[in-house]
C-alpha cells in the first residue's frame, strides 16, 4: 500500500511529466497498488490501464449515475450509450468541427493574441479561453462569462468531491441554475434553428429520433463540464511542455503542422487526464491481484504513458514519438470531445506562439504541477508565469 503522506498525487513538481515518471517506476515493481491518498487501487502499467478502458462490462463509469451527471453519456454502457455516442458523432464530424473553426480560431486570436511582459498565462488568458469558446459556439452573449465561469466551477468542485456537504448545496444550486438557462437556450434554437454548434446538437437529436430538450440540455450541460478544465490543463501541460523542451519548440516554429505532433506528444507527457476511476462490476482479478465486484479502481493513465515497453526512452519529449497515447481515454468512453479539444488547442497554441516567438518560462516563478490543481479531478497548475520579451 502507498500510504497517503507518500502517493504521487500529493507530490508538486516543476515537470508536468514528474507524476507519471513516478508513477511509471512504482508501476515496474507493482502493476497495481492500492494508494491510501486517492482512495483504490491503482493501476500502473499500459497494457491493463489500456485493457481495462476498452472493457465496460467489467470496468465501468455507472458510479456517475448517482451525481449530477446522471443522466449523461458518461454513465451509461451498451445500448442508450451507444445511440448517445451515435448523436455525439453527427455534430463532432470533420466536416462540422471544421466549421467550428471559423469561430474558435478569431477567439483564440483575441484571446492569445497580444500577451506582453510577464504573464501568468493560466490566471489572465487559458481560464478563460473554455468559456469563451463554448459561449461563442453556442451563439451566447459574452456578459454570461463570469457568471458561467461560477456554475462551471461550482459543479466542478462538487463532482470533486460528491460528499463534502460544503460543495453539494453550492454545486446543486449551480448545477440547477446552468440546466435551466440551457434549457432556454435550446427551447430558442429549436424556435429559431441556426447552424451553431448548438443548432447541430438539437438536429442530431431530431434526425435520430432522441429530441427532448432535456436530451438536449443533458448534452450541452456534459460538453461543457466534461471539456472545461480539461482543455485548461491540456493547453497549460503543453505549453509547459514545450518550453522545458526548447529543441521541440524551435521546431514548432518552424514547422508549424507539426502542432498536432506537439499536442499528442503532450497528451502522453504531461497528460491532464492523469487517470481515471472505474468501477468494477464483477470479481476479476488484474496483474494476480484481485478486484471485488462493487470496488473502484483507478487506471493510472499517467503511469501508462511513461511504461517504457510501449514508449522508447518515455521520459524524453518527441515530436517523432510512434504510437497512440491514451490521453483521451480509450474504448466506447473515448473522449466524444476531442476534435473539439484539438480545435481549440490548436487554435490557442498557434495565435499564442505567432504573437510572442520569444515566449519562454519565467525563472523567477517556477511552475507547479500536481493533482488536483484549482480543485479539479485534474493534473496541472494553477499559474504558468512567462515572459515574452
Amino acid at each position: 500500500m502507498i500510504a497517503m503522506t507518500e502517493s504521487a498525487f500529493g507530490v508538486r513538481s516543476a515537470s508536468p511529466a514528474a507524476l507519471g515518471i513516478t508513477l511509471a517506476a512504482i508501476g515496474r515493481d507493482r502493476p497495481v497498488v492500492f494508494d491510501e491518498l486517492m482512495g483504490a487501487p491503482l493501476v500502473l502499467r499500459h497494457q491493463h490501464v489500456s485493457a481495462a478502458l476498452r472493457d465496460p462490462a467489467t470496468f465501468s463509469t455507472r458510479f456517475y449515475g448517482l451525481g449530477p451527471m446522471s443522466s449523461a453519456m458518461i454513465a451509461l454502457d451498451g445500448p442508450e450509450h451507444a445511440r448517445r455516442r451515435r448523436i455525439h458523432n453527427r455534430f463532432f464530424s470533420p466536416g462540422a468541427t471544421a466549421d467550428y473553426a471559423r469561430i474558435v480560431e478569431p477567439i483564440a486570436r483575441r484571446t492569445f493574441g497580444a500577451p506582453a511582459g510577464s504573464v501568468d498565462l493560466v490566471g489572465a488568458l487559458i481560464a478563460e479561453y473554455p468559456m469563451r469558446v463554448f459561449m461563442g459556439l453556442l451563439g451566447v452573449p459574452d456578459d454570461l462569462g463570469p457568471q458561467g465561469l461560477r456554475w462551471v466551477n461550482a459543479i466542478m468542485a462538487w463532482l470533486g468531491a460528491p460528499m463534502d456537504p460544503s460543495l453539494a448545496g453550492p454545486g446543486a444550486a449551480a448545477f440547477a441554475e446552468l440546466e435551466a438557462y440551457t434549457t432556454g437556450l435550446v427551447e430558442a434554437e429549436r424556435a429559431r434553428p441556426t447552424d451553431n454548434l448548438l443548432g447541430r446538437i438539437v438536429q442530431a437529436h431530431v434526425d435520430e429520433g432522441g429530441y427532448s430538450p432535456e436530451a438536449v440540455t443533458v448534452a450541452v450541460v456534459a460538453l461543457l463540464l466534461g471539456g472545461f478544465e480539461t482543455t485548461v490543463q491540456l493547453l497549460a501541460g503543453t505549453i509547459a511542455a514545450l518550453l522545458l523542451n526548447p529543441g521541440a519548440l524551435q521546431r514548432v516554429h518552424a514547422q508549424p503542422a507539426l502542432l498536432d505532433a506537439a499536442l499528442d506528444e503532450s497528451l502522453r507527457w504531461a497528460a491532464p487526464t492523469a487517470g481515471l476511476y472505474r468501477l468494477v462490476l464483477r470479481d476479476t482479478e488484474i496483474a494476480g491481484t484481485p478486484l471485488a465486484a462493487g470496488s473502484m479502481v483507478y487506471l493510472a493513465i499517467a503511469a501508462a504513458h511513461f511504461d517504457e515497453s510501449v514508449y522508447p526512452a518515455p521520459d524524453e519529449f518527441r515530436l517523432d514519438r510512434p504510437g497512440p497515447h491514451l490521453g483521451f481515454g480509450a474504448g466506447p468512453h473515448y473522449c466524444v470531445g476531442a476534435p473539439l479539444a484539438r480545435l481549440e488547442a490548436k487554435a490557442a497554441l498557434s495565435a499564442l506562439f505567432t504573437a510572442a516567438p520569444r515566449l519562454r518560462l519565467d525563472p523567477a516563478a517556477e511552475p507547479s504541477f500536481h493533482y488536483s490543481a484549482r480543485g479539479f479531478p485534474q493534473h496541472g497548475t494553477e499559474t504558468l508565469r512567462v515572459l515574452t520579451n
